[in-house]
């Protein structure tokens, strides 16, 4: 059984009052601060915690009084929340005008995408979120998917991911002659790709979908500037096959004047976009330098992708079905609304410091993951053509030795 801590005496109850404090021992002064902790027990205030209906709770109870709670469970700060709320709440999805199939509130129905999109593997089906929010099945899909028609919607679509105004263009180019030289102020503009790991294989195409990571994923490209973790053009290479970008057939207007985009080794090399050096031309010294200063520059890109999946972790693994094509476009429409929320709490968060914040960080050790397992991939994949290059050699190395050996038969015979 736990004893109860005995309250002992203060320090003025032990000695007279007269005593000067600056005098006072330093060990005492240690055992005054042991005496205190043990009287209190706690270092911080303690908080009584609201409990019941997540739902309820954190719509009502955290949203006021425990923020921090409130943003690790939707992924957004409460005025953020709110001001999300204020952009979509009159889109005509949300109205449907029944007198018998009233709808769930707009403000719980962007909850719960807000939920789903924030949670990946099991956490995020609709069993266990239906469950957890006390809510039917059905209702989580229909709600889900409410909140990103009216995300993906063009007038909020593209108030949050939209082409970079002059100032934030001018701020850009600044940055990169900050961190390069000024003749490079003009490739203000990074991009880069990530992977989208798909929990199962695809019945549609499925062969297609896999990646050189041995996973089922869709390859999101994404644009963004050196400036900031927003990312303002993003596209499914799988829903746009066949279909242009509009960076590579607009770039003489968007990147005048011999503006670049920045990209890594992945990507061909092109007048617009300044790739670093691949081996075996990259281990030249110039070369080497060249590419230092690159990655210098565009690690901001990595920063970007690795803050978006950060916040919404469903990003790390969706858990959706791609059966057919109706599919590949909700999960590209799911992708895009977690890039509007973002670029959205972008805006409205900016007094959160960055480089504390439990999001990005958590996104920085997914992204550095995820750069190392590239490079053991590519390592090992070099390793194994090496391999086959070595074997390659010694084949074209034994024909000589077998022509040599034929000619020097046939000689020794002649000579016979």
């Amino acid at each position: 059984m736990r004893k109860k801590l005995q309250v002992l005496p203060t320090r003025r109850q032990m000695t007279p009052a007269a005593e000067d404090d600056e005098n006072m021992p330093i060990s005492d002064m240690l055992m005054l601060g042991l005496i205190s902790l043990h009287a209190q027990r706690y270092l911080n205030e303690r908080r009584v915690i609201p409990k019941g209906n997540i739902l309820s709770v954190l719509l009502e109870d955290w949203k006021t009084g425990f923020p921090d709670f409130f943003r690790s469970y939707l992924r957004v700060t409460p005025a953020t929340f709110d001001a999300l709320l204020d952009a979509i709440q009159d889109d005509p999805v949300f109205h449907n005008n029944s007198d018998t199939a009233e709808q769930l509130a707009v403000d719980s129905q962007l909850a719960v995408a807000l939920y789903r999109f924030g949670h990946y593997g099991n956490g995020v089906s609709v069993r266990k979120v239906g469950l957890q929010l006390g809510l039917g099945f059905g209702t989580v899909v229909k709600s889900t998917r409410r909140v990103i028609a009216a995300l993906c919607r063009d007038r909020v679509r593209k108030s949050a991911i939209r082409w970079p105004t002059e100032e934030e263009k001018e701020q850009a180019k600044e940055w990169v002659e900050e961190h390069s030289c000024p003749a490079w102020r003009d490739g203000w503009l990074m991009v880069d790709g990530t992977l989208i790991p798909l929990y199962a294989r695809p019945a549609h195409f499925g062969n297609n979908w896999f990646d050189r990571k041995s996973n089922y994923s869709l390859n999101v490209q994404t644009c963004g500037l050196s400036t900031t973790e927003s990312v303002f053009q993003a596209a499914n290479t799988m829903q746009l096959r066949g279909r242009k970008l509009r960076i590579p057939s607009e770039f003489v207007v968007l990147l005048p004047n011999g503006e670049w985009i920045w990209a890594d080794s992945a990507y061909p090399l092109q007048l617009w976009l300044m790739a670093p050096y691949k081996a075996p031309m990259k281990f030249q010294d110039w070369n080497e330098i060249f590419n230092y200063y690159v990655t210098n520059v565009r690690v901001r890109s990595e920063h970007a992708v690795g803050y978006l999946k950060g916040r919404f972790c469903s990003l790390h693994g969706l858990r959706l079905r791609i059966d057919d094509q109706e599919h590949i476009g909700f999960a590209t429409y799911w992708i895009i609304a977690c890039m509007v929320v973002h670029n959205f709490a972008m805006v409205h968060e900016r007094n959160i410091d960055m480089d504390t914040d439990a999001f990005f960080l958590e996104g920085l050790q997914h992204v550095q993951a995820e750069v190392a397992e590239a490079g053991a991939i590519d390592a090992d994949a070099r390793d194994i053509e090496l391999a086959a290059a070595e074997e390659r050699r010694c084949e074209i190395k034994e024909m000589l030795f077998d022509f040599l050996r034929t000619e020097n038969s046939n000689d020794e015979n002649d000579v016979a």
